[in-house]
């Protein structure tokens, strides 16, 4: 992702894993996304508002992408506390448009991975919960968050995602649901700004780096009720305050690993920052990944790579099944078919061989 990041501290802790999957769980997976994948809509972010679902960037170029990211929050799909998850809500509606291009373009459909942000994005009562919503500025931006961090939150989230795996798990088009519990202004649970104007307030409000820790090592357990879509896990070093430097990957090491353990191969590892040359602090995280194996996921860190061709080739180097592209702010659009057709052949087409 191309928001600008602060850099992070962290500390060692040993991982306890609780994550109430079931192990025969990790034996059915519906197959993965392969390919090129676009990212779906984005532009919320900066200019506030609700996502907007649209496959206008794909329709131009139909053929040639094996995946969406549909895009929900889950201020959208619960705004009260007992509000259930009804028919015609934005990830309905954002189906129905995949099911309409998928029969213009019967060779190459899509498949849907779908991500619902939490974090600044979550209903004001979830921001209340344990004390009042936190007032917090991020990239120039007033942001509101609650305390994603607690135990709390955290089953209002896990409780959430029951009514999501009822009504989806079983939906065709779904093959993969991101993991996004523990985020807070993007959907990537391992990053948490900390410029003064978040950390500050997070702080004074109770964040720790061990309850932070503690999120994340249960972070994959709140999908417990997905049983056959497969999890896709954003992961980074972690960090969680000013003037860590390459941050502590062995705790992200430890958490992949356990994901692993606990569900198998529907556990997928994603990356937000692929970029070529690559961070030195993510070459200990790419190397973990690709060490366990498929599936392996990325998303470009610019919205469009100074180097293209050579961030996809590293992707595809790293083990990539597929990688998203950003279809706002540029992106993927202004990219010729030509060269997305190669790139998508080059994903679709990698064998996972280990690195030399």
């Amino acid at each position: 992702m191309f928001i600008t990041r602060g850099l992070l501290l962290a500390a060692a802790m040993p991982v306890a894993m609780a994550l109430s999957v079931l192990p025969s769980q990790a034996q059915t997976a519906k197959t993965p996304i392969r390919g090129l994948v676009s990212m779906g809509a984005y532009k919320f972010v900066s200019a506030g508002g609700e996502p907007i679902n649209t496959l206008d960037p794909l329709n131009a170029k139909p053929g040639i992408f094996g995946g969406l990211v549909v895009v929900a929050t889950w201020n959208q799909l619960q705004p009260t506390p007992k509000s259930q998850i009804g028919d015609g809500n934005a990830i309905d509606q954002a189906l129905a448009l995949v099911r309409t291009y998928n029969q213009q373009n019967p060779q190459k459909p899509l498949a849907v991975k779908l991500r619902v942000w939490g974090g600044f994005e979550a209903p004001d009562w979830a921001k209340s919960i344990g004390g009042p919503p936190i007032a917090t500025t991020f990239n120039g931006n007033p942001r509101t968050v609650g305390r994603f961090w607690s135990p709390a939150y955290r089953r209002a989230w896990a409780r959430l995602q029951q009514q999501l795996a009822a009504r989806y798990d079983a939906e065709p088009l779904i093959h993969e649901v991101s993991v996004t519990s523990c985020m807070s202004y993007t959907a990537e649970p391992f990053f948490v700004p900390t410029d003064a104007t978040v950390m500050t307030p997070l702080v004074a409000a109770g964040f720790t780096a061990n309850a932070y820790k503690h999120c994340l090592t249960h972070a994959v357990g709140d999908y417990a009720p997905w049983q056959t879509s497969r999890l896709v896990l954003a992961v980074n070093p972690f960090r969680s305050a000013l003037g860590q430097g390459n941050g502590d990957p062995g705790f992200t090491k430890r958490v992949m690993q356990n994901c692993r353990t606990v569900v198998g191969v529907r556990c997928v590892f994603d990356n937000h920052d692929l970029n070529s040359p690559l961070t030195t602090s993510l070459v200990p995280i790419y190397r973990e990944m690709r060490r366990l194996g498929p599936e392996i996921e990325f998303q470009t860190f610019n919205e469009t790579p100074a180097a293209f061709s050579k961030t996809i080739a590293l992707g595809v180097r790293y083990g990539a099944s597929s990688i998203e592209l950003y279809q706002d702010f540029k992106g993927f659009p202004l990219v010729p078919d030509d060269t997305l057709r190669r790139w998508a052949a080059m994903i679709e087409q990698n064998t996972g061989d280990p690195l030399p």
